[in-house]
C-alpha cells in the first residue's frame, strides 16, 4: 500500500493551483469547529431518558459543508491527471551460477547425454527461455578440484552463452588434467569472496561490509558426488553460513541417473596410452557414481532454496529456474506517462455535489 500511494503523489497537476488556498483555511475551520463543538458538548447539561442532542447533526453538517467547500475549490483548480495506464515492474536480480566440471559429471547415463552436457542445456535456458531478462546479471563458476570464476556478475548475455559453450571435459587427461573430486566448498568460498570483491570495488566504500541481499541467489549444478571428508564438511559448513549472512539461497539442480554407473566409462572419448595412462583405468576400476540427493538436500535445508532433480534427458528445469528467479525480483507498482493528460474536475465536482446532499440531509 506504502508503495502504491508513493507511485501515486505527483501524479495529479492544476491548471489554476491558486484555488488550493482554499484547502488550509478549511483545514483551520475544521479544527477550529471541532474544538467550539467538542467544548459544547463537554459542558452539555445532563441527558435526560428520551432526549436527543441537534448538536451531533450539526457536526455532521458543518463538517460535511467544508468538505463539499474543499472540493468544490479543488475542481476549479482544473486537476488533471498526468498518467494514462499503471503496471507492475519486475526487479532484477542476479545469478550466480556454479557448474561441477568433475569427472562424474561426464558420465553419458542420461540417453547417451553426459551430465555436463544436460547440465549445459538447462542453464541455457535462462536466456532460450528468457527467465532472465536485459536488466539482470549472472556470473558463471565452474569447478572440480578447483573453483574458477569465468565470468563475473555482468548482463552481459553474449558473454555468458560464450562461455558456457566453452565447458567440456579436458581433451587430455595426463598430468593433473583428470579433476577426481567435485570441491564444492571450495566452489562456494569463491562464489561469495568473488561477488564480495565485485561488491567493494562497484561502492568504492572504504568501510564496506557483506549485507543480506534479497534479489541475489546461487544455481548449483551437479550430481550431488561432493560428499568428502570432515575437514572438507567442516568448510561446507562454513561456506553456506557465509551464504546465510549474505541472504544467498541456492537452489540445487541435481543432475544424473539414479542407476549407479561405472566412473571408468568416461575413458571410451579418450585414447589410451595417449591420452591417459593405463593406470589411471587401474584406478577407476570399480569406482560407482550416481545421483545422490543427500547433500543436495543439506545445502538447500540451510540456504532456504529448493532443489530439482534431472534424472532423464527428457526432463527439463526451466519451470523451476523460472520460479526460482522470479521469486527473488522486487515487484514495484509504476504509473505510465498518457498523452493526452484528461483534466478530472467533473468528478471531483461531482463528489462535492454528493457531499453537499448529504450535509443537507444530516442537518
Amino acid at each position: 500500500m506504502a508503495t502504491l500511494l508513493a507511485a501515486i503523489e505527483g501524479s495529479v497537476e492544476f491548471a489554476n493551483p491558486e484555488y488550493l488556498m482554499v484547502v488550509p483555511v478549511a483545514a483551520v475551520l475544521l479544527v477550529f469547529g471541532f474544538l467550539v463543538f467538542g467544548l459544547r458538548y463537554a459542558l452539555r447539561p445532563v441527558r435526560t431518558h428520551g432526549s436527543s442532542y441537534p448538536l451531533i447533526g450539526a457536526i455532521k453538517f458543518w463538517f460535511l459543508l467544508v468538505i463539499s467547500l474543499v472540493l468544490v475549490a479543488t475542481a476549479a483548480a482544473r486537476p488533471f491527471w498526468i498518467y494514462g495506464a499503471s503496471s507492475f515492474k519486475r526487479g532484477d536480480v542476479d545469478v550466480a551460477v556454479a557448474i561441477d566440471v568433475s569427472a562424474s559429471m561426464w558420465v553419458k547415463d542420461l540417453s547417451g547425454q553426459s551430465r555436463l552436457d544436460v547440465a549445459i542445456r538447462e542453464i541455457l535456458n535462462l536466456y532460450t527461455q528468457e527467465i532472465l531478462t536485459p536488466g539482470d546479471r549472472v556470473a558463471l563458476f565452474v569447478f572440480g578440484t578447483t573453483a574458477v570464476r569465468k565470468v563475473h556478475l555482468s548482463s552481459d548475455a553474449e558473454r555468458f552463452i560464450n562461455q558456457v559453450g566453452r565447458i567440456s571435459p579436458p581433451q587430455t587427461l595426463s598430468g593433473d588434467a583428470f579433476p577426481w573430486d567435485s570441491d564444492i566448498a571450495t566452489a562456494f568460498e569463491h562464489v561469495y569472496s568473488s561477488i564480495d570483491n565485485q561488491d567493494r570495488f562497484e561502492s568504492g566504500e572504504e568501510d564496506w561490509a557483506p549485507r543480506r541481499r534479497s534479489d541475489r541467489m546461487v544455481i548449483l549444478l551437479t550430481d550431488g558426488d561432493f560428499v568428502g571428508d570432515r575437514e572438507q564438511t567442516s568448510r561446507l559448513d562454513q561456506a553456506l553460513a557465509e551464504f546465510q549472512r549474505r541472504g544467498l539461497t541456492v537452489y540445487p539442480l541435481g543432475i544424473g541417473s539414479t542407476i549407479a554407473t561405472n566412473l571408468d566409462s568416461v575413458l571410451l572419448d579418450y585414447v589410451p596410452g595417449l591420452d591417459y595412462d593405463f593406470t589411471l583405468a587401474a584406478d577407476l576400476e570399480g569406482i560407482r557414481t550416481r545421483l545422490q540427493s543427500e547433500g543436495l538436500s543439506m545445502v538447500e535445508q540451510r540456504t532456504g532454496g529448493q532443489s530439482f532433480t534431472v534424472d532423464s534427458a527428457g526432463i527439463t528445469a526451466a519451470p523451476f529456474l523460472r520460479n526460482a528467479v522470479n521469486s527473488h525480483r522486487a515487484i514495484s507498482f509504476q504509473l505510465i506517462p498518457a498523452d493526452d493528460r484528461p483534466e478530472v474536475w467533473q468528478w471531483v465536482l461531482a463528489l462535492a455535489v454528493l457531499t453537499f446532499v448529504l450535509a443537507i440531509l444530516f442537518y
